[in-house]
This record gives structure tokens, C-alpha cells and sequence, in this order.
């Protein structure tokens, strides 16, 4: 579980369309399931939730729909010991994508699910080694910089809710894109919750909107996560072709 993946490339897409002299001068929620009518709603603990499965790290296969269509493999590795890249203590985590994308696929989807080698890695996550909030990989000129990160609580229940963390993304030193991830949890059985986390992004100058994204897992009783789906609502700023709308359903084992 991180902001990472989608995001990530998301982001670089949207420096990519948008470039510094546009930011200068106009300045990524499905259900879990089950019965969310219950009449009763555990109390659960996301943060050892949210623990365990970034330290063991994950893996899924979705079937991706609407805007784009094809398939994803998306792997986390399990977290190991290391430094930032300013020499600072931390947990990493490699992440690697197999992407599989229909033969009449557009440039932008080409684009944003365009990894074909699932033994090389896409990105390396930073971690508080500590509370694991995601943070940043200390690079000069900074790349994307965390700040105001809240660990998740060790008890939530249907209708908590709260801020995650903020981010500034830089394109040549530049900051361009802001950020800000919440997560709230809903109902789902009488043992199980449903968490949401929402990342919005914005331009840095104007806070024009990028992209909203909702990811979607299952609480288990046991205080594990079990990756759902996902949905982005891209603006025409990222595709170049109007607003439009991505889904990524995940296999379940």
C-alpha cells in the first residue's frame, strides 16, 4: 500500500503534458463489497494493518477498464533496511509493473501502462522506519517531498476518516504539483471494514486539477488489507483528449 504506483506515473505524465511554461503562465470510490448495511461495524486496527502489508510487501493482477483497457501486475517487495538518498534511516521498497495493454490502445495509455519488464524495478519507496509514512527519497533537486504525514490509527471504526499526507512533485527543480491524500472507512461486513484512500493533485501554480484517484481494500478481521480496485477521474490537463475515467479491478486469491 502506497501513493506510489499509479500515482507516481500519473504525476509524471501530467509534468510531462503540462511543462514548465504552461504551469508558469496558468498558474489519480468503488465499494469493498459485502454488506455495507450491516447493523454492526467492528472496530479494527489499520494500523497494524497497514504495517503488515507494507512490510511483507504485495502483489495483484487487475484487469484495467474504460479509458484504457488491459491488464497489471503490480508488485511491492518486502520492505528492507537502507538510507535516503541524503543519508537519513529508512525502510525501502522496490515496486515492479507488468503492464499488458490492448493492441488499439491510445498514445496516453501507452504511455501511462507502459512497463513490459516485471523483474526490473519502477520505483524505489522510501518509509519512516518508525511510524512508515511514506517519505521523501532526499534527492538534490528534490523529486516528490512528503510532508505532514499522520501514521493511521490503531483503531478505526465505519465513519472514521482523516488527512494522510501532502505532497510537492518538482520538474527540474521547479515544484509543480501539489497533492493531498485522505482516507476515510466505511461499513462492509459485521467482521470487516472498507478503506478509501483519495489522492487529488493540483498544479503547483493556478491548483488547476490533475487527477483524482480512490483506492479501494478490505480491512480483515485478522488487521490485515486485501487490495480491491482502484478508479482514476484524469483531467484533460493529463490526457490530452478531455476528462476521463480508468478503473483497475483486482484478482482475488
Amino acid at each position: 500500500m502506497t501513493a506510489n504506483g499509479t500515482t507516481s506515473q500519473l504525476l509524471k505524465t501530467a509534468n510531462f503534458k503540462l511543462g514548465l511554461a504552461l504551469l508558469s503562465t496558468a498558474m489519480l470510490a468503488a465499494c469493498g463489497g459485502g454488506d455495507s448495511s450491516s447493523s454492526t461495524s467492528p472496530t479494527l486496527n489499520l494500523n497494524a494493518a497497514y504495517e503488515k502489508h507494507t512490510k511483507e510487501g504485495s502483489s495483484v493482477t487487475g484487469t484495467i477498464s474504460d479509458y484504457c483497457q488491459g491488464t497489471r501486475i503490480w508488485t511491492l517487495s518486502p520492505t528492507y533496511s537502507g538510507k535516503t538518498l541524503d543519508g537519513k534511516s529508512a525502510l525501502l521498497q522496490n515496486e515492479y509493473e507488468l503492464d499488458t495493454m490492448a493492441a488499439n490502445s491510445n498514445k496516453f495509455c501507452k504511455s501511462f501502462y507502459g512497463n513490459n519488464n516485471i523483474n526490473q524495478v519502477k520505483y524505489l519507496i522510501y518509509y519512516d522506519p518508525t511510524t512508515l509514512v511514506p517519505i521523501s527519497s532526499g534527492s538534490n533537486p528534490p523529486s516528490t517531498v512528503y510532508s505532514d504525514q499522520v501514521p493511521f490509527p490503531t483503531a478505526v471504526t465505519a465513519g472514521s476518516s482523516g488527512n494522510w499526507f501532502n505532497t510537492v512533485t518538482y520538474e527540474n527543480g521547479v515544484p509543480a504539483i501539489s497533492g493531498i491524500q485522505t482516507w476515510e472507512v466505511k461499513a462492509d461486513t459485521s467482521t470487516t471494514l472498507t478503506l478509501i484512500t483519495n489522492n487529488k493533485a493540483y498544479t503547483y501554480v493556478g491548483k488547476l486539477p490533475l487527477f483524482n484517484q480512490t483506492t479501494t481494500y478490505r480491512i480483515n478481521a485478522d488487521n490485515t488489507l486485501t487490495d480491491l480496485s482502484k478508479n482514476i477521474q484524469a483531467t484533460a490537463l493529463v490526457t490530452g483528449d478531455g476528462n476521463q475515467t480508468i478503473n483497475e479491478v483486482y484478482q482475488q486469491k
